[in-house]
């Protein structure tokens, strides 16, 4: 078993607190992902499960054991870092069987399992040659490798695809995707990309100041976000975020004065004041508006078009037409009114 169970833990240095009282738990071979902006607490968290941060209060249970004061190489763990940090004078086999090595175990077992991992990683025609030879991507599968040939219960990895070029990270993002079917191992990933989270996570916890906004399957995440800063994060382009205000059950948005939205639910039509979320793809562009076209991005079959209100605001509008409109032009849009998302302004909760 391999589940991870992190109880009403904290982490604070000095007068300084990081992680506030995080509660969570893992699933065995279960894929989550730690996704938040910088200084979230989300590296911080994965190093108190790793044992390379102390836990201030609080425990840290792995496969039903209190490993929180366990020294990391015995916690069944293995880390895979940002930095491939592979020995440059060794070669690919030598890199993967080092741990293994130091800890001295035999060398047809070491052997047997760098191939193994060589081949889950496709990694056989490379394990003779140095680090200088190899690419970015083939050097961050041996690092991936070197934590492989441990058979630990748990991989932790840690912003491991911020060095590559975006062709690079896809295709890693593929070959770990792939690596979790294979192994079934139990992984927690950190990356600040929602991209990375959406396409590989069983799980996503969104993090921000070290509190859990909310943990959830990716698309329940995208469809049913808590608040404004998961609506906000996660999703791209990001959320559409106007004012609204509601008057007689008519819903106005703020730049879009020539809209106006039905509201029969009680919750909303209760309230004066409103945040409204529009995704992208839930627009329409019309022939006939006010709204300035600033920007155009054809990606091929998916375009989206960025516009500005009479009043300033920007509303990104995703298009598959072939004729998009030129910059500067006026359009209008259409609204999907059920897939209006709805905000408290004071509290950022989702009204609903």
């Amino acid at each position: 078993m391999s589940a991870v169970k992190i109880i009403n833990t904290t982490k604070k240095y000095d007068d300084l607190q990081v992680i506030h009282g995080i509660d969570l738990e893992i699933e065995d071979g279960e894929f989550c992902v730690f996704v938040g902006p910088s200084g979230c607490g989300k590296s911080t968290l994965l190093r108190m499960i790793s044992g390379l941060e102390e836990v201030t209060t609080g425990e840290i249970h792995i496969g039903g054991e209190d490993v929180t004061s366990l020294h990391p190489a015995d916690r069944g763990i293995a880390m895979v870092f940002q930095s491939y940090a592979l020995y440059p004078h060794m070669t690919v086999r030598e890199n993967m069987g080092f741990g293994l090595k130091m800890t001295k175990v035999p060398a047809d077992e070491v052997n047997r399992k760098v191939n193994e991992a060589a081949s889950i990683l496709h990694l056989e025609s490379y394990l003779d040659r140095k680090p200088k030879t190899l690419s970015g991507g083939q050097r961050q599968r041996v690092a991936i490798g070197r934590a492989i040939v441990r058979g630990p219960k748990v991989f932790l990895f840690d912003e491991p695809l911020s060095n590559l070029d975006a062709e690079l990270r896809v295709e890693m993002r593929v070959e770990i995707s792939r690596l979790h079917r294979e192994l079934g191992t139990t992984i927690i990933y950190v990356t600040h990309d929602q991209v990375e989270a959406m396409t590989l996570a069983d799980k996503i916890v969104v993090l921000k100041e070290g509190l859990i906004q909310q943990v959830g399957t990716p698309l329940s995440l995208y469809d049913d976000p808590q608040n404004l800063f998961v609506a906000g994060f996660i999703g791209s382009p990001t959320i559409n975020l106007l004012k609204g205000s509601v008057t007689d059950t008519k819903l106005s948005i703020s730049g879009l004065e020539a809209l106006k939205l039905d509201v029969k639910d009680a919750m909303i039509s209760s309230r004066n004041e409103l945040i409204v979320g529009l995704r992208p793809q839930h627009l329409k562009l019309a022939k006939s508006g006010n709204l300035e076209v600033e920007f155009t991005e054809a990606l091929g079959d998916i375009s989206y078009v960025y516009l500005k209100t009479v009043s300033g605001e920007r509303v990104i509008v995703e298009s598959r037409d072939e004729k998009l409109p030129v910059n500067g032009s006026k359009v209008g849009i259409e609204v999907i009114p059920s897939k209006a998302l709805f905000f408290d302004p004071k509290t950022q909760l989702r009204v609903k």
